[in-house]
């Protein structure tokens, strides 16, 4: 199974905080975003989203491969061998493709919670988190699952157990 050292929720996906921040602490060599919505922008034949495309793979670490897969495809490529010394860190916009990959097989030990906004159907439950039942409902089964999940926005802050907003 491939070497996963960090598996980050945050809707802002490749922003600042993953390139400066929590790349480095993983010392990754291989991003992986697992969200099949993503797919959808950044494989439509439209202008504007294929600008959203080099942006989004423009703002990943110049040392680090991006690679964006869909939840089934990313469980079938964390199953394989690694190579030697290969860190891979995982990003999603929300719990749900975790979840579908936890179930699939892939040993998920701890998700670290970043951003997630308020939108339509979100409730807002920590100074940077909003979720919809769904999403609650994905977190509460993580955890369920034997997975450790908390917020921090940067390592330098306390980590905040999930548990306690999920009551």
């Amino acid at each position: 199974m491939r070497n996963v050292v960090l598996t980050r929720v945050d809707e802002r996906l490749i922003h600042g905080q993953v390139t400066t921040v929590w790349s480095k602490v993983a010392n990754a060599q291989r991003i992986i975003i697992c969200n099949a919505n993503v797919i959808l922008i950044i494989d439509a034949g439209s202008a504007s989203n294929a600008f959203l495309k080099r942006i989004l793979f423009a703002a990943a670490p110049k040392d680090v491969e991006l690679q964006v897969m869909n939840e089934a495809d990313a469980a079938a490529y964390l199953k394989e061998d690694s190579p030697a010394g290969e860190k891979v860190l995982v990003l999603s916009k929300t719990p749900q493709p975790l979840l579908a990959m936890v179930r699939s097989g892939i040993e998920i030990k701890e998700i670290i919670l970043g951003n997630m906004g308020g939108a339509p159907g979100r409730k807002h439950f920590n100074k940077s988190i909003s979720a919809s039942a769904d999403e609650i409902q994905a977190f509460r089964d993580l955890v369920d699952a034997g997975v450790y999940v908390y917020c921090q926005m940067v390592p330098s802050d306390a980590k905040e157990d999930v548990k306690k907003l999920l009551k």
